[in-house]
């Protein structure tokens, strides 16, 4: 159930002027109601006027990060039925797993700060307040195991194309789960799911993304932060979430709907692991080699030194 200020905002997004009678009728509140949580949302930080004789209006979206301004996002998804904002949390995967059996609903878990960030391998995901965007992903897909095997090349293209939607900047994929821009490393992404027998019942897909430039990042020379490369262009986080949202909303559904072949030449056209020597390591040993190919269910081809063809269903790769 929606509060009165999501429901406020989802009203005035269009700018026009809304009375508060309309907007009390519209939502089943009383007047004072309205005026009450209008204060509120100003407080916020939502830039939103009053005239006499006309009513609200919103001039312009709130730049401040926030489960309100969240909860607006996700209003018209057909995806997202939850959002949940922490300004701080050990992990987001954490937190999606200790509320997975509260409901079955897909949720969206956010935070600008984790205090035990992890990525992939059980590595350390540096997560310092205020430097970047941190969330899980708590899907419900009911599939069978083997449908799973795309689902990371789907989620990367639909991360790249919102970061260059907004941004500009041309953002490269490390398969299986890494954004890159000018060759540094922007975002990464870590997969975990539930299964029962052979079904899939919940993935939990954990996304670190790197806002602002920090101590951490400056020491890695392969990191990078997408403030860092825009230099002084200006940059809504909001706005962004918002598109990252509806990115990974049309790519999911691609994902549940067709196979990766539906978007396998738009996934190569960002993919920066090509034409390059790769250490690939997996669970049974490392290759030293190069892609020839990906399979149309999303496996890598690596032909190594030895002229052998290998095909990698999971790894880890350096490039």
């Amino acid at each position: 159930m929606q509060t009165t200020k999501t429901a406020l905002l989802a009203l005035l997004k269009s700018g026009d002027f809304v009375s508060g009678e309309a907007l009390a009728e519209e939502i089943g509140v009383s007047r004072t109601a309205i005026w009450k949580n209008i204060q509120k949302l100003k407080d916020q930080g939502y830039n939103i006027v009053a005239v006499h004789n006309k009513g609200y209006s919103l001039l312009e979206s709130s730049k401040e990060l926030n489960e309100t301004t969240l909860k607006s996002l996700i209003e018209s998804s057909q995806l997202f039925d939850q959002v949940v904002y922490k300004e701080v949390v050990d992990s987001t995967q954490n937190y999606a797993f200790n509320i997975l059996n509260q409901s079955d609903d897909n949720i969206v878990i956010v935070s600008q700060e984790q205090t035990k960030g992890r990525g992939r391998f059980k590595r350390e995901w540096e997560s310092p307040k205020s430097t970047g965007l941190y969330m899980s992903l708590v899907l419900r897909p009911d599939i069978p195991n083997h449908k799973m095997i795309p689902f990371n090349l789907f989620i990367s293209l639909a991360i790249s194309k919102a970061i260059q939607k907004v941004t500009g900047l041309d953002a490269g994929i490390k398969w299986p789960n890494d954004i890159y821009i000018n060759n540094k490393k922007v975002c990464g992404f870590l997969t975990e799911i539930v299964a029962e027998e052979n079904t899939v019942s919940s993935i939990i897909c954990g996304i670190g993304i790197n806002i602002k430039p920090s101590n951490e990042i400056s020491k890695l020379a392969t990191a990078t932060s997408l403030l860092g490369e825009l230099k002084d262009k200006d940059f809504d986080l909001v706005h962004f979430i918002d598109v990252l949202f509806q990115h990974i909303e049309i790519y999911y559904n691609m994902f549940m709907t067709k196979n990766f072949k539906a978007i396998k030449d738009e996934w190569l056209s960002h993919s920066i692991i090509f034409n390059r020597k790769l250490k690939v390591t997996q669970s049974s040993g490392v290759i030293y080699g190069k892609v020839l190919d990906i399979t149309d269910d999303g496996q890598l081809l690596i032909v190594d030194e030895e002229a052998n063809i290998h095909k990698v269903i999971s790894a880890d790769i350096e490039i």
